[in-house]
């Protein structure tokens, strides 16, 4: 044998030893290479049933928590939860007894995980002769803004009387709503309300005319009385923000509707309810706006301001009482004083006088008394005052003796029963009235949402 053949025999020999040597090593691998495959896909595949579970079983977890990217401890607290599979509880399943073996923690966990499924609690039971009455009260409210609608649009009601014909109608619909529980009562009446005002201020709009006087006041005024509206709907809901947005614009309109109608009272375009409607404007937003600022040591100096307006229009008023003029009628001048004594009522009030705001309080509730009468004993039967000036006289009675009622020590119940009887008699009225044309049948519901206010506010009372 050559070298040559010596040497490949040699390199042959040494191959084999090599690969002898090295065929355990690679046999050890694929085994390893195995166990790591099949725990990869593991955990996901168990989420993934878990999920589907969770799904097709209606299951609610503890904790819900987010897809995440695999990290060492979303793995160790999933698995924990996969094991403990027995503390998921279906939504529609009377959870079981808890066992004894299990941990109070878990079991108040288990517990809170129905929380969102807890409905609200029924509203008070109402008797059906209750929510008989309630239908009536609602379907005479829905009337008085049906035909107060109706007759502004058509010119036969005036901005100052259909501003009050819709918050009596809808302050009766809210009530209505809260006796009966329903939720949001209140904002979805004043949503309602402030679609009608704003047509009213689209309506002005479209009388600007030269020979249409004090057509920019009362647009100012249906402008303010929007805003008041919004400001109620922001109060309702809580909105801060859109309540200082509101607020704003009521003192903007307000000024500017103030010095309109005062210039208006100097050429004798505006009388002196318009005026001091105005005048109560400004005292309104001011009000609002101390409330608003939590600045309340401003309202006695805000009740001075108005109070001496008031006492310029009541000597404006006897003045022309004096002369034998129409604007100083008996009853008028009886109104004015009830607005100044009800003005001066809350100024002492706010000074913490209770016996003399007690003493002027009463003034106002006679003096209103006092105008009311003379209109049904004297100017309703000839022909000389209307149904709406019955209406408003008893609304300010009606506001001065809530006022003096709300003394401790007035307990006289005699001038509820006048006032009842009042108006029950403009009821009786209202019965014997065949002709509803025009403005009457606006009217007519107005003093039935009157009476029943009155009896709301006894409902309200029992159920609360």
């Amino acid at each position: 044998m050559n070298d040559r053949t010596h040497f490949l025999l040699s390199c042959a020999i040494l191959v084999l030893v090599i690969s002898l040597a090295l065929r355990p090593q690679l046999t050890e691998l694929p085994p390893q290479i195995s166990v790591q495959e099949s725990n990869i896909p593991q955990e996901p595949s168990l989420n993934s049933i878990q999920q589907f579970l969770e799904i097709e079983e209606g299951l609610t977890m503890v904790s819900m928590e987010p897809a995440l990217p695999d990290q060492p401890e979303i793995k160790k607290n999933r698995l924990h939860l996969n094991r403990d599979r027995r503390e998921f509880i279906p939504m529609n399943v009377v959870p079981l007894q808890a066992k004894t073996n299990r941990k109070p923690a878990t079991q108040t966990s288990a517990v809170s995980a129905q929380k969102p499924q807890i409905t609200t609690p029924q509203a008070r039971q109402i008797s059906s002769r209750e929510n008989r009455q309630l239908e009536q009260f609602d379907s005479n409210a829905s009337s008085l803004i049906d035909q107060s609608q109706d007759s502004f649009s058509r010119g036969l009601l005036s901005l100052s009387d259909y501003q009050l014909a819709l918050n009596i109608a809808y302050q009766s619909k809210i009530d209505v709503g809260e006796i009966r529980g329903a939720k949001g009562a209140k904002i979805g009446q004043l949503t309602a309300k402030q679609a009608l005002l704003e047509q009213a201020v689209d309506q002005l709009k479209m009388l600007n005319q030269p020979a249409a006087h004090r057509w920019y006041g009362d647009l100012l005024h249906s402008r303010l009385m929007l805003a008041q509206n919004q400001y109620e709907i922001a109060a309702a809901s809580d909105n801060q923000y859109q309540k200082g947005l509101a607020l704003r614009e009521i003192n903007r309109l307000s000024e500017q509707y103030y010095s309109v109608r005062r210039q208006e009272l100097q050429v004798g375009e505006a009388d002196l309810n318009e005026y001091r409607r105005a005048a109560r404007s400004i005292f309104v937003a001011n009000l609002e706006t101390n409330s608003f600022q939590r600045t309340q040591q401003n309202d006695l100096s805000n009740l001075a301001d108005f109070t001496r307006q008031l006492e310029g229009i009541q000597k404006a008023v006897e003045t022309l009482a004096e002369r034998g003029a129409g604007l100083g009628r008996k009853d008028l001048v009886e109104l004015s004083q009830a607005q100044l004594s009800f003005a001066q009522g809350n100024y002492y009030r706010q000074q913490k006088d209770d016996r003399r705001s007690r003493a002027m309080f009463e003034q106002s509730q006679q003096h209103a008394k006092a105008a009311w009468e003379v209109r049904m004993n004297t100017y309703y039967p000839n022909g000389t005052a209307t149904l709406h000036e019955l209406t408003s006289a008893w609304i300010m009675w009606r506001s001065a003796d809530t006022e003096l009622n709300k003394s401790d020590t007035s307990t006289s119940v005699k001038p509820d029963r006048d006032l009842t009887a009042g108006l029950d008699r403009m009821l009786n009225l209202t019965s014997q009235i065949e002709d509803r044309r025009g403005r009457m049948a606006s009217d007519i519901s107005l003093v039935n949402c009157l009476k029943d206010s009155e009896l709301l506010t006894e409902l309200k009372k029992k159920s609360e």
